[in-house]
């Protein structure tokens, strides 16, 4: 049982720099709450995803398979961008902290995402898609102020240049992961699934 995380949730949703906060004090709760979170969130996500499996009427079994390989794929993808973020913070900012502490707190900020599968409305899918992100990034920013204690701006610059970093690696020697990753996709669900890039 994690204490408060519907809570927790609810102020995150709310951009309530306490809801940061308070998972950074709750150890490994709070690492279990924002796993959890970005978990779902990829889950949300990869129904808001798809249409592709819906078109080309894949079994139930497959369609289950593919969301949870999709949502797994969104947690790693998570995991590489909130690592080099942390090292941005613990070297440029020289903030070092706990890495498990900004797992917590930034995989918390991604409770926008959890709303994911209304991509999925017609007409409106695409700009509900971009409130998200931008929602979620707005999320990620205090996230990132309160775990490496910073100002909105160098936590902002601090994220921005993480992300950068993962984009680079992803595209680099984390090359054959991404490759693998799309052939595990391919293969469960029986077709080319394309997903949009981690907000």
């Amino acid at each position: 049982m994690i204490p408060d995380a519907a809570r927790l949730i609810a102020d995150a949703l709310a951009l309530r720099a306490d809801a940061f906060l308070d998972t950074l004090e709750l150890g490994r709760p709070g690492l279990r709450l924002g796993l959890m979170v970005v978990f779902l969130a990829g889950l949300s996500t990869a129904i808001g995803q798809s249409v592709t499996l819906f078109a080309h009427r894949v079994s139930p079994r497959r369609f289950a398979a593919s969301l949870l390989v999709q949502a797994l794929l969104f947690v790693v993808g998570f995991l590489a961008w909130v690592a080099a973020t942390w090292v941005v913070g613990g070297t440029i900012f020289d903030r070092p902290r706990p890495v498990v502490l900004a797992f917590a707190t930034v995989g918390l900020a991604h409770a926008p995402q959890l709303f994911g599968f209304f991509v999925l409305t017609p007409y409106f899918g695409t700009p509900i898609g971009t409130v998200l992100s931008v929602w979620t990034l707005l999320a990620s920013v205090l996230a990132t102020a309160a775990v490496f204690d910073l100002t909105l701006v160098e936590a902002a610059t601090c994220a921005g240049l993480g992300w950068l970093a993962s984009q680079l690696l992803q595209r680099t020697i984390g090359r054959p992961i991404i490759w693998i990753g799309r052939a595990v996709r391919r293969s469960v669900a029986g077709v080319d699934v394309r997903t949009r890039p981690l907000p």
